[in-house]
């Protein structure tokens, strides 16, 4: 019986694999060759999607399933190059060009990537307490704005605002409005960075270094001194006084930064696939010798399976869940917010804990060639840590939601199958938070709710983000094969908890699991099938017999003449040793 699986989605990004931009670069390239040709590739990869205006502001289905192009495992700075441009700055600026004419020409430019557009909130100071950010834009008696950072830790920290490719940068500003020395909260700025070889004058930065394994973006520290913005450059009107709610009026103006945590974290389900089909293909190829001597390949043993049928199930029950998180997206209704916030950290927080798991995984059932990054897999999980402090740490977004459930400031969707497994675990998990929390006396800013309950928060975002995920993928129609590895792997993740209520001995989950993995290893190449991951696997030369022989063939060859007796070797130049401290 064919697996009852959702329709895959055709990418048009297909057509790119193997071109010349989406060739594998090597280290030994300079680093400004190698941030022009990731700009390139960000451009491919979102023009391939032909998206408009709407699609961008309203998150239209064309826009989600973006974020699931099997493309973004291939670049992970390129990601972030085009999620900063159309998310980011590019979704921030589109909420206003209706109503702004001025700003159509801007927004073209933004959506056709001819130019490059950042987003700068952070400061080297002010991370996760971006509220206090303390760049300053004061208006001027003139109406235009003085942009100046006042202090080293006032310094925008990360966004890549270094001159490249001869293509004018510009970015979106979060800063302090000043207006006769009053604070009227965080606003944003449209700011010219550079014209692409030159820095805007009284425009600074520092180049950082490159991200250790990731590919090289161009990230900086940037300073502003006493900029002049002509009054356009404000994003909004110019209220008459200061916020009632400085907190709703922050979050208004970084409504993208909810919906960039859950859309950056979908691209690891691409991710997940392609790396998922690279070892699959692998384990396949590569053969072993039995003690009878006859070679049989890896995927024969239930080690290598066991982390591959994991992983093609967390991809499917992972997208179920993202498309059915859209609808909550698609408006920028600041009622909604604190909602959208904590439905995109529940996915954050689940999706990010599968792929650490799998993709480490997947790379130790590869041996020694899942270490290098032609592989693919290695390369894709240390360009993924970025995403998993972008748009807010984990841990600390689970602290915030725990601590707003707890305290009833809002609610998420309650459980549709409320007796299934995961759904009791998450209500568990609840009753036991709260009974803690009724025995605290100080507040939930106080030291018995810190050693008490933080501690607990990743553990409740985890359950409810996988009962959601469950519930998501059963509606959507996933076989219920799929699911049922999918609930014995999540219920394994909290085992203590099942034994102790009475659900389920470890032994019984162990026989589950078996049986789980049994059942779904003849559906293996329907999975990765399903996938859709095959044309963007090829790069990764041990896919295949014929794919490695032309990797070995390209790679550089030396020989030579040389006699060394190795009993009394002499070196052919002399060694010397610089600044030696014994």
């Amino acid at each position: 019986m064919a697996l009852q699986l959702p329709q895959p989605i055709k990418f048009a990004s297909a057509e790119l694999c193997g071109t010349h931009a989406f060739r594998l670069v090597g280290e030994e390239t300079p680093i400004k060759e190698r941030i022009d040709i990731t700009h390139r590739r960000a451009k491919a990869v979102a023009m391939s999607h032909n998206l408009n205006i709407d699609d961008v502001l309203h998150c239209s289905q064309k826009y989600w399933n973006l974020h699931l192009d099997p493309m973004n495992g291939f670049d992970g700075a390129a990601v972030t190059f085009w999620t900063l441009q159309l998310n980011l700055s590019g979704g921030t600026l589109a909420a206003y060009v209706k109503d702004r004419p001025d700003l159509a020409a801007l927004w073209d430019n933004v959506i056709n990537f001819d130019v490059t557009a950042h987003y700068m909130l952070t400061e080297l100071g002010h991370g996760l307490d971006a509220p206090n950010i303390e760049t300053v834009a004061e208006l001027l008696p003139s109406g235009d704005f003085d942009l100046h950072t006042p202090n080293k830790n006032a310094a925008k920290f990360m966004p890549a605002s270094i001159p490249s490719g001869g293509m004018v940068r510009i970015a979106v500003v979060m800063a302090r409005l000043k207006v006769k020395g009053k604070d009227f909260g965080v606003r944003s700025f449209i700011v010219p960075l550079n014209d692409g070889i030159s820095m805007c004058k009284g425009i600074t930065c520092r180049a950082l270094p490159s991200r250790s394994g990731a590919k090289p973006l161009g990230h900086a520290i940037t300073y502003f001194d006493h900029v002049k913005l002509p009054s356009a450059a404000l994003l909004g009107d110019l209220p008459a006084d200061r916020p009632s709610n400085p907190r709703i009026n922050f979050l208004n103006e970084i409504w993208r930064i909810g919906i960039g945590s859950i859309i950056l974290t979908a691209v690891l389900i691409p991710g997940l696939k392609v790396a998922t089909y690279i070892a699959a293909e692998y384990s396949k190829r590569r053969k072993v010798s039995t003690p009878q001597g006859k070679l049989v390949p890896i995927i024969s043993f239930r080690t290598q399976q066991s982390p591959i049928l994991h992983a093609l199930a967390q991809t499917i029950v992972l997208e179920s869940l993202y498309q059915e998180l859209r609808i909550y997206f698609t408006d920028r209704n600041p009622k909604d917010q604190d909602l959208r916030n904590g439905l995109a950290t529940i996915f954050k927080v689940i999706t990010l804990a599968h792929w650490r798991k799998s993709t480490i995984t997947l790379a130790d059932r590869c041996g020694a060639q899942g270490l290098f990054e032609h592989n693919q897999i290695i390369s894709m999980e240390m360009e993924a840590r970025g995403i998993a402090i972008a748009e807010g740490e984990v841990l600390v977004l689970s602290i915030r939601l725990a601590s707003e459930l707890l305290l009833g400031r809002y609610k998420l969707p309650a459980s549709r199958y409320p007796t299934c497994a995961l759904a009791l675990h998450e209500k568990g998990i609840f009753r036991r938070m709260r009974t803690i929390l009724s025995e605290i006396t100080d507040t939930h800013r106080g030291e018995q709710f810190n050693r008490r309950l933080l501690p607990h928060s990743l553990t409740l975002a985890q359950a409810i983000g996988h009962r959601m995920a469950y519930e998501a993928a059963l509606d959507a129609g996933v076989d219920g094969k799929v699911l049922r590895l999918y609930e014995i792997e999540v219920i394994m993740h909290d085992m203590a908890w099942y034994s102790e209520n009475g659900l389920l001995t470890q032994d019984k989950a162990f026989k589950i699991e078996e049986e789980a993995l049994s059942t779904l290893l003849p559906y293996l190449d329907t999975l990765l099938a399903h996938t859709g991951a095959k044309p963007y696997a090829a790069c990764a030369p041990i896919i295949s017999e014929t794919s490695w022989d032309k990797f070995v063939e390209r790679l550089p060859f030396y020989e030579g003449d040389a006699v060394v007796d190795a009993f009394a070797p002499v070196n052919a130049l002399p060694f010397v040793q610089e600044n030696a401290r014994l």
